[in-house]
């Protein structure tokens, strides 16, 4: 185990991933790119989670997903109603 409580293995598989995913996300095109890109990263480790024994991984990730668009829906919504006076 080292320090911070992973195995060696665990600690090559987090390169591993973030060895795949990073380049993805800095050779992004646009904020909308970046997004696909985040959004396939948080479902690979949901479906990951899953194989691995966290049956509501999925649900969760969802959950996530629906409260932030709730909160951007509410925040536009504010906006809106300031502009509208």
């Amino acid at each position: 185990m080292s320090a911070n409580g992973m195995s060696p293995e665990a600690l090559k598989r987090l390169r591993n991933l973030g060895a795949f995913w990073n380049p993805r996300m800095q050779a992004a095109t646009d904020d909308a790119d970046l997004a696909r890109i985040c959004f396939d990263r948080a479902k690979a480790a949901a479906k990951r989670a899953q194989k691995n024994g966290d049956a509501a991984a999925m649900h969760k990730l969802a959950q996530e997903l629906a409260q932030w668009a709730a909160d951007m829906e509410r925040a536009d919504a504010v906006r809106q109603g300031r502009h509208a006076a």
